[in-house]
């Protein structure tokens, strides 16, 4: 929706201006300063038709309207007919190049605005970025986040989900260890107990037993499979705000940089966020030739979940008795070959509107720094 200014012509007061600066001060810093120009603009051109009706009102007050001539209405009776102004919408969606820009006010919503709103949102920010490591370039050309999953994307389809966890800045209770490193407290969800309360299937004992022989009782964590609609809709636990998971899918290039064929194992790509970590590790150098283990600087981030969604695989295996989960994963790349790859995760709400990024494909922590990023968000 726009909201035209020129058609509220001797309409226009200080309040109205104010309300829509509040709401500016909402928008993005990078477009703040044009909108601003053209909410001057706009206030000027109303100003000036505001002086121009004052005159007209001026010109007909001293004479008698002749018969059939239309009437002119008073200041008065402008204030009395004006609509209420604090429940005139004012937001619009995406702006858009006008020609007569001085006559709209247009709100620009960020991602994460939009991402909450439920939209499907597709991610601009670092498309066509590439970074080449270890013998492979990879290019980002896409990226989207949605509360369901893509179109011609089936629940049957998705291979990995992650455990459902409420995710908290502070400890719950007392009781809670500290995490010194991470930067937050995490509370996973026991299957069988949510099941009970929630009427759903509980776990087959004697089918677990024989499939897990001498572990006794059998258990496992709630994951986002149990608790997401056909559609890939969240509708498990919500005992958090943020507590709600959604799907990212993105698409990249991968290219083989060397003249030998590749056969690798590409579930190591996870999709990373919240708090980067500088923390040491106990690592191996040589001095005088002799291997001696010290502590060693690497960097990381404390959120990381698993690829759940590949368009793509290859049912070579890459060593003897690799199981069909693990090939999965594995992906063959001819000398110089590009592959456009999709990549489905799905994110916790409680990263989701945060920093996001693609850990690389063999990247590891060395002497000198961490794993190897590629920016999504």
């Amino acid at each position: 929706m726009k909201y035209r200014l020129s058609e509220e012509i001797g309409k226009v007061d200080e309040k109205y201006i104010e309300e829509v600066f509040k709401y500016q001060e909402k928008i993005s810093e990078r477009s703040k300063a044009r909108r601003i120009g053209i909410l001057r603009a706009a206030a000027a051109a109303a100003a000036c038709a505001v002086i121009a009706f004052g005159a007209a009102i001026c010109f007909y007050s001293g004479r008698v309207p002749k018969e059939n001539e239309p009437q002119i209405s008073t200041s008065e009776d402008i204030r009395e007919n004006a609509p209420d102004k604090s429940s005139t919408p004012i937001i619009s969606g995406e702006t858009e190049p006008q020609d007569n820009a001085g006559d709209i006010v247009e709100v620009e919503h960020s991602y994460n605005e939009r991402i909450a709103s439920g939209e499907d949102v597709r991610i601009e920010t670092h498309i066509d970025e590439r970074i080449e490591h270890q013998g492979f370039a990879y290019t980002l050309k896409d990226i989207t986040v949605s509360p369901t999953f893509p179109e011609g994307i089936t629940k049957d389809q998705i291979d990995y989900y992650p455990v459902v966890a409420a995710y908290y800045d502070e400890p719950e209770s007392s009781d809670w260890e500290p995490d010194p490193i991470l930067g937050f407290y995490d509370k996973v969800y026991d299957y069988d107990t949510y099941a009970a309360e929630h009427g759903m299937e509980l776990i087959d004992q004697e089918e677990a037993d024989r499939i897990y022989p001498h572990e006794g009782k059998f258990s496992r964590a709630l994951t986002v499979g149990d608790v997401i609609d056909e559609n890939g809709l969240y509708q498990g636990p919500m005992d958090v705000p943020d507590e709600s998971y959604r799907w990212i899918f993105l698409k990249i290039e991968i290219e083989n940089l060397t003249d030998e064929k590749q056969l690798e194992y590409m579930a190591d790509m996870d999709l990373c966020g919240g708090k980067y970590i500088e923390h040491p590790i106990t690592a191996s150098k040589i001095i005088d030739g002799e291997p001696v283990w010290e502590p060693a600087p690497y960097s990381f981030y404390a959120y990381e979940t698993g690829i759940c969604y590949m368009n793509e695989h290859t049912e070579e295996e890459i060593y003897d008795g690799q199981a069909d989960l693990k090939k999965f994963h594995n992906l063959s790349f001819e000398p110089g070959e590009i592959k456009t790859m999709v990549l489905g995760y799905c994110v916790s709400d409680h990263f989701v509107f945060g920093e996001l990024f693609l850990n690389l494909h063999n990247s590891e922590p060395t002497e000198s720094d961490g794993y190897v990023y590629l920016p999504l968000k």
